[in-house]
């Protein structure tokens, strides 16, 4: 067995709970984590076959199956945290500095689909609701359940390993590192997490455009779209769906405000020409689902796509941060046919790219 030692450090807050939702360092979402991105790893080497890659999975992840015919497997990876302590950040209110006494107020971006307080949403509500939330009489944002765990809160964590997974776990956890958040509202940048090698455990390389493709972990856009899991970091001509921003940034508050702007960007721009109960989906649907205003009939409002256009905020060496945008693209299961998967990540794309705001990673 190979044995690893990394620090973890949020980045930003997470909403990392336990059954009770109550905020806490637990190893199962971290395990999940590099789950995640290890299946990302080894996905060329499995010929982006799910059932190979399942079967291989199985046999280093272990399996409880609930039909005794299908065989139960123990897990060959084993992980220990330094500690299970709760979250400390209890009120929301606290998160964002006070000005004259009064409590801080959640960053406001514009948003030309709402039609109430001017237009103006609370940036961390937009890219947090649901573990975020707002209380009628309270103009301010407010934490759903107990607590959350605090950005730069710090962790151990060990990992056993067998000796034939090192490579490929080498790549997972890296990977894991570039992009990898945990908890809640975990795609939109909470619960960015940052990795760093302790004692003999290798060093982790900076994300780069070299560095990406070396670990070849990126797949053209069009052959992403034919599978229906995500399995890469898409790439079109100009290089992979990596995008930074241009500016640093001196808090987590800055960096999640930009993104906020960014994802309001992009998804405003496809527009609906429908309103509620449409009888067929349109590009933006897509892109997540489901969208306030703008159901799709034949889905309700109980149908989920996850965004597979991802946030992280990363931490800069001298310590400032800057926000990441990056996709994994993939095929969603849709109610009928019609939408031009390709076009319509396409025109969201040159979005991006057209932003002064970000660059592609260079």
């Amino acid at each position: 067995m190979i044995k690893q030692t990394y620090q973890l450090q949020l980045i930003t807050p997470a909403f990392l709970g336990d059954a009770e939702q109550k905020g806490v360092w637990r190893t199962p979402p971290l395990k999940a984590l590099i789950r995640e991105w290890w299946r990302v790893a080894v996905a060329a080497d499995c010929g982006y076959d799910a059932s190979r890659l399942k079967t291989r999975e199985k046999t280093l992840f272990g399996t409880a199956a609930d039909d005794p015919r299908e065989g139960n497997q123990k897990s060959r990876v084993r992980l220990a945290l330094a500690h299970w302590h709760s979250g400390k950040l209890t009120d929301w209110g606290k998160v964002n500095p006070g000005m004259n006494g009064k409590p801080g107020q959640d960053p406001k971006v514009k948003h030309d689909e709402v039609d109430f307080a001017g237009g103006m949403v609370g940036s961390q509500l937009y890219l947090g609701y649901g573990p975020l939330l707002l209380e009628k009489g309270n103009p301010n944002t407010k934490l759903k359940k107990n607590a959350a765990l605090q950005d730069g809160e710090y962790n151990t964590l060990k990992l056993a390993l067998p000796d034939d997974e090192s490579e490929t776990f080498q790549r997972a956890i890296t990977l894991a590192d570039w992009f990898g958040t945990v908890g809640g509202r975990s795609r939109n940048g909470w619960g960015s997490l940052l990795w760093t090698a302790e004692g003999e455990t290798p060093g982790l390389v900076a994300l780069s455009n070299a560095s990406l493709q070396q670990h070849e972990c990126i797949r053209p856009l069009e052959q992403c779209l034919d599978l229906d899991w995500p399995h890469a970091i898409g790439m079109d001509a100009t290089g992979p769906l990596v995008w930074r921003s241009r500016e640093t940034f001196r808090s987590w508050r800055d960096a999640m405000k930009f993104l906020a702007q960014t994802k309001i960007g992009f998804r405003v721009h496809l527009g609906f020409d429908t309103g509620k109960n449409s009888l067929r989906v349109e590009a933006r649907h897509v892109l997540a689902y489901p969208i306030t205003n703008h159901s799709v009939r034949d889905w309700g409002n109980n149908a989920r796509l996850a965004n597979t256009l991802r946030f992280k905020v990363h931490r800069e060496d001298d310590g400032s941060l800057r926000a990441l945008v990056y996709h994994t693209p993939c095929k969603p299961t849709l109610p009928h046919a019609g939408i031009d998967l390709l076009d319509t990540w396409q025109r969201v794309h040159r979005f991006l790219d057209d932003q002064p705001s970000l660059n592609r990673l260079p």
